[in-house]
């Protein structure tokens, strides 16, 4: 019987022994637990920080006289203000690098997370984060090449030239300017690749602008306006084309005119003008359906204007995402093309020989692709103020906030 006592406190004293080592690992792990906790809480907070350094920093640079200084101020200031939750780690540092020819402003954080346990588990674990916001207001968006898969997007070849002074011109790829081709803009930038005459030097590596457009609603009303098959004028004749729905494929040559009256025009057929013919409108949208397109030829006279009110306003040419039809200019009298031209699924082939778009107080391009061939001069003006026709949202001016690039 006494060994049997014996025996059973020996077990119950080595079960409490072992209960006793077992514990060690278990708060081991739940204080790791704790630790990391901690560690992820300071990231995001000091990621927050830095975000709204960065936010704030960007807003500065669309201020033409505000100067770096005063623009790392602003983003350091803010970001010191937005802390919180930062208890367990050293006072955050703050660095500002600032881009101008990109238009970005990034932040980046630094601090220590302090273990509360001295050191049991960690002792000091250092925190790094970076934010890069960016704003396009300074430099308007005239031109964006918005395909992202292509190696190419914006082709310029043999003696052809892209002059859009003051003006942003981006590809969302690569640019090619072969041959004695050239670019001249305000700022120039890629996200792949740049090569040949471009003034000034393009950034490459530039963060991807999406579609501003992306959400608009091309949606024809239903219905044909007339029930022609086609329209066709050769002569010296004047037809008038009232808005609505055109089913009819038209063909406009000779010295013939057709006169857009002011409206939305939804084309179900394909536009060509050759010869000497003439199309004008003003306070027009020209909307293409899938798989339909123009094409301006020979010696062919453009003058177009964009809406000026309703919610197309600002868009001269638009198509939907799903038309991969190319839209031709090959004659060197389309002399003006105010308004936004929408088509991110399409490519606009320009190879006229003289300038294109040259009379328009402001235009903005936005297409899958862009080529020019041969030796156009692609005009891309900004004269926004006075023009009587407002700059659709996200493109030419813009006065919205700035975004989180990364």
């Amino acid at each position: 019987m006494f060994y049997r006592s014996n025996s059973k406190r020996s077990r119950r004293g080595n079960i409490t022994m072992v209960s006793a080592l077992a514990l060690v690992p278990l708060s081991y792990a739940v204080l790791c637990g704790v630790e990391i906790a901690g560690i992820s809480k300071g990231r995001a907070n000091l990621q927050a920080a830095a975000d709204a350094g960065a936010l704030a920093g960007a807003g500065e640079l669309s201020v033409s006289t505000r100067g770096d200084d005063g623009i790392r101020s602003t983003a350091i200031a803010l970001a010191n203000s937005a802390l919180s939750g930062l208890t367990d780690t050293t006072t955050p540092s703050f660095t500002v690098d600032i881009n101008r020819n990109a238009g970005t402003v990034t932040v980046t954080a630094r601090a220590q997370f302090q273990s509360m346990f001295s050191g049991l588990v960690t002792n000091k674990t250092p925190l790094e984060v970076t934010s890069t916001a960016e704003t396009l207001s300074k430099t308007p968006l005239c031109v964006l090449q918005i395909d992202q898969t292509a190696t190419i997007g914006a082709n310029v070849m043999d003696r052809s030239i892209i002059r859009a002074p003051g003006c942003l011109v981006q590809s969302n790829s690569g640019i090619s300017v072969i041959n004695s081709a050239r670019i001249e803009a305000g700022v120039v930038q890629a996200v792949k690749s740049a090569t040949g005459m471009i003034s000034p030097a393009a950034s490459v590596g530039a963060l991807p602008i999406e579609d501003p457009f992306k959400d608009l609603n091309l949606a024809p009303p239903s219905g044909c306006s007339t029930t022609a098959e086609s329209i066709q004028y050769s002569g010296s004749e004047t037809v008038s084309l009232p808005p609505g729905v055109h089913c009819e494929q038209i063909s406009i040559n000779g010295n013939a005119t057709m006169i857009l009256e002011p409206g939305e025009h939804y084309f179900k057929g394909e536009m060509e003008f050759n010869g000497n013919a003439t199309l004008k409108g003003d306070d027009v949208v020209l909307i293409f359906d899938t798989n339909r397109a123009f094409s301006f030829g020979q010696n062919s006279t453009v003058n177009l204007t964009a809406r000026k009110t309703g919610p197309l306003a600002g868009f001269l040419i638009a198509t939907g995402r799903t038309n991969t039809k190319r839209f031709t200019i090959s004659s060197n009298r389309v002399r003006e093309l105010l308004g936004t031209i929408y088509m991110p699924g399409s490519d606009l082939y320009i190879s006229a020989a003289g300038n294109v778009a040259q009379d328009s107080a402001w235009s903005v391009i936005v297409a899958k692709s862009l080529t020019l061939d041969k030796n156009p001069v692609l005009v891309i003006n900004k004269n926004y103020v006075g023009s009587g026709v407002p700059v659709p949202e996200g493109v030419g001016p813009s006065s919205g906030s700035p975004r989180l690039a990364r």
